[in-house]
C-alpha cells in the first residue's frame, strides 16, 4: 500500500524532529573593565575559566571575544569594553540555574564587577553527525 506524499513528508518531519531536543541557550556577557581602572587580563580570564566555568559546565561551553559598547550619558561618549561571551546549552533545570548564578556571582566578586549580563532563550539542538563511509 502506497503512502501519500503529504503523509510521508509529515512522517519524515516528525522523525527528524524526534532527534532534536528542546533546550535552553544561555549567553553570559562578562565585561573585562575593572571599576576604578584596569582590565581582567587574559591570564586572569583563563584562570577563572579553568577553575570556575569548566567545572560548572563540564559538558561543554563556548567562549567568544566581543566588544560591548554603550553611550555614557554622563559624559556623552561611547564607551567600549572588551567582553567575554560564554554560551552554554543544556536542559533547563533548577540545578543549571544555580550553576549559572554561582558562575556570575564568582566573576562579580573576583573582579569587582557591577553585573554580568545573562540572556536565556529556548532552542532546539541536535548534532549533525558524519555519515559512515562504506
Amino acid at each position: 500500500m502506497a503512502v501519500p506524499k503529504q503523509i510521508a513528508a509529515v512522517m519524515m518531519a516528525v522523525a527528524l524532529l524526534a532527534g532534536c531536543a528542546t533546550t535552553q541557550r544561555t549567553d553570559l556577557y562578562f565585561g573585562r573593565n575593572i571599576p576604578g581602572g584596569g582590565q581582567v587580563t587574559e591570564q586572569q580570564w583563563k584562570a577563572f575559566s579553568d577553575s570556575i566555568l569548566t567545572p560548572a559546565f563540564s559538558g561543554g561551553y563556548t567562549e567568544t571575544d566581543a566588544q560591548g559598547k554603550w553611550l555614557d550619558p554622563g559624559i556623552g561618549k561611547t564607551i567600549t569594553e572588551d567582553t567575554k561571551v560564554v554560551t552554554v546549552i543544556g536542559k533547563r533545570s533548577a540545578k543549571r540555574n544555580k550553576q549559572l548564578n554561582r558562575v556570575t556571582e564568582a566573576y562579580i566578586n573576583r573582579f569587582n564587577q557591577q553585573a554580568v549580563l545573562r540572556v536565556d532563550g529556548k532552542v532546539r539542538q541536535w548534532f549533525i553527525m558524519k555519515k559512515a563511509i562504506n
